[in-house]
Parts: structure tokens; sequence; C-alpha cells
């Protein structure tokens, strides 16, 4: 234990003086009552005549001032405590840009709707995340950001993402996987990988297969976020105005299949006068959410799946895959003063009151 103010213990010297103030008092009462003598009959309805309470009286006078010095000095104990210390991660995010993401069962969008939610985790990331990187994709894929610890440059793109107004058909999950892993084979630094993978879905591309086997082989989970509902809904393609309310709609679903399918057949698409994307007899294309390769592709590499039917649920879900995949590497000892003050004023208020009682 350590003194903060140990001047103030200066002060104790009033504890001798309340003792000769008592020893005073004492000689005056016994002088007064040699004086003025109480009758025998009212003896004992006189407290003040009991050399017992009159005794408690100056330990309750001492202890008081005593606790009261004590505070004054701002007494610590010192406290031992372990912190966990975890590995660094850096995660790496594979968003799906397609234009299915475009479908509104989610408000203002699927592709809108993650975005924002990722930006709500950056903005209150773990500390074990030391950087982010960024992959998006559609047919094809492109590295948006590399690993880095600027979160305003992930902003930046996120930003980029919801303005963009061309459609990107086709939607090629194995190329995005392979494009993130080579993005990781390349970083110098010695870091736990945590891949997310951010669909509604759909793969039409032939290299998922092999991606999962590359992952599998470097023992690489990914864990997928599935971002859609059930019932099938038009895919508009106007961009919703990202500067709305983000509002959510639990009645509306969705999922993206037969667009990019006519489109790797060559068919064209084209927008109707609501601008919905039609198909080559002028009928609205519907997508609807479909989480059986999402599914696939975290329990082959050990990853997690998780579904967001209306958005909410997505920063929360990406926030405990990465307190969870956290490597514990050691503990760290951590030591802190307490302070006892409080202690100290807590006491002297209980002797104050028993002082009080026996006055």
């Amino acid at each position: 234990m350590r003194l903060l103010r140990p001047e103030m213990l200066e002060w104790l010297i009033i504890l001798p003086a309340l003792v000769a103030c008592w020893m005073i008092q004492n000689y005056y009462r016994r002088r007064m009552r040699r004086a003025s003598p109480i009758a025998p009959r009212f003896l004992a309805l006189s407290r003040r005549t009991r050399p017992r309470t009159r005794l408690a009286a100056l330990l309750a006078a001492v202890m008081c001032a005593g606790a009261m010095v004590f505070a004054l000095a701002r007494p610590q104990v010192m406290v031992a405590g372990s912190d966990p210390q975890f590995e660094r991660q850096d995660l790496v995010i594979v968003l799906d840009r397609s234009v299915s993401m475009r479908a509104r069962d989610i408000e203002p969008s699927r592709l809108v709707r993650a975005t924002s939610e990722i930006r709500n985790f950056l903005q209150h990331r773990p500390d074990a995340i030391d950087r982010v990187a960024l992959v998006g994709f559609a047919d094809s894929s492109l590295v948006l950001s590399y690993p880095t610890a600027d979160m305003s440059s992930l902003f930046f793109y996120l930003d980029w993402i919801n303005d963009d107004e061309a459609p990107l058909y086709g939607t090629n999950m194995g190329g995005a996987l392979i494009k993130a892993l080579d993005l990781v084979n390349r970083d110098k630094r010695k870091s736990q990988k945590v891949v997310l993978l951010i669909s509604d879905g759909e793969d039409l591309g032939a290299e998922l297969a092999a991606a999962v086997e590359m992952y599998r082989a470097a023992r690489i989970p990914v864990h997928c976020i599935g971002v859609g509902s059930d019932a099938p809904v038009p895919i508009p393609l106007d961009k919703p105005k990202t500067g709305d309310a983000v509002v959510l709609n639990e009645e509306a679903r969705l999922r993206a299949a037969r667009l990019s399918a006519l489109q790797a057949r060559g068919e064209s698409v084209l927008p109707d006068e609501k601008g919905h994307l039609n198909d080559e007899e002028d009928r609205p294309i519907m997508t609807r959410y479909s989480e059986t390769t999402l599914r696939q592709i975290a329990e082959a590499t050990g990853g997690r799946y998780v579904r967001s039917s209306t958005g909410v649920e997505m920063a929360a879900a990406v926030n405990t895959i990465v307190r969870r995949e956290r490597r514990l590497i050691g503990w760290k000892t951590t030591t802190e003063y307490q302070e006892l003050y409080g202690a100290g004023l807590a006491a002297a208020l209980l002797a104050g009151a028993a002082l009080w009682l026996f006055l």
C-alpha cells in the first residue's frame, strides 16, 4: 500500500488531543458528581454516569478522527491482473458487387446495406484487427484495397461502390476467392488472416471447387455472410440514394439467379420502363437468395456461415466471427493502484454516527 499524500498523517496529532480532552471532561464530570450527586433512585436511568459509555464515546471519536486522516492521506493498494494477448489479425473482405445485389428486399438495397454494415463494423472494430483489405467481384474480381490500417481509404472505396451506377453481370465466387488468397500469400506480414465472403449466394463461375481446395490446403477458413431473403424480387437498375436513411423492410425477400445465367448464355437482358431488368421476352428477371453455395464453402473450409435476412445482423455477425477467430498467444500481467479513501470516509461516517449516539 502507498500514500499519495503522506504529509496529511501529521494530523494524527489530533488523536492524543482527543484523549486529553476526554480525560479533562472525565475529571470535570467526577468533580460535578461529587458536588451535585445524583439521587440513588435515578442513578440507573443516567447513561452519562456509566464509565463504559464514556469509554465507548472516546473510542468512537478516535476512530472517526483516525479514519478521516487516513482518507486525507489518499491510501492506495496495488492490484495485479492478467490481460489476454491475441495474435494480430488482418481481415480480407470479399464483397459481391453483381447486379443481383441491387435487389431491394433489404432496404435500401442488398449492396448498400452491406457496405453500410461493413462501415459500421470498421468504425468499431476490435483492437486485434490490424489491417483490412477489400476485394470486389462480379464476373471478374478486383482488389479495391490492399491490407491497410487506414480506415478512411476503406471508406472511400465503400462510397465508390455505392456511387458506381454501372451494372455488373455474372458472379464468379471462385475467382474472387482465388484473388483474395493470392493477396494473402503476397502479404509479407505474418499475421492471422480472416477471409470474409459477403454475397447473395449465386455462383456462375467454374473455379469455385478449385478455390475451396486451395483454402483447405492453406488451412484458411472462409466465413460467409449471406445477404437476402427468400421471396423472388425484381432487379432494379437504378441505384438507391445512399444519403437516404436506411429503412428496414422485413416483408420483402430476394436472390439473383436468372440474370447471370442469361448473361452467361449470351442472351439479352434489358431494363423495362420501371428500371427493372427484363429477359428477351420482356419479362422481369426475378432473383431469390440461395444459401447452398455459401453454406458449402463455409463447411468445406472450416468457416462459419451466417444468414442476414434484414441486414441489421451483419455488423454483429462480422464482429462475432472476428472475435471467435482470435488466437490466444499469452497473457500480459498488469498492475494498478486502487483508491482506499472511500473506505476511510465510510469508516469515519460510521464512527461519527456511533459517537452521536453515545453523547
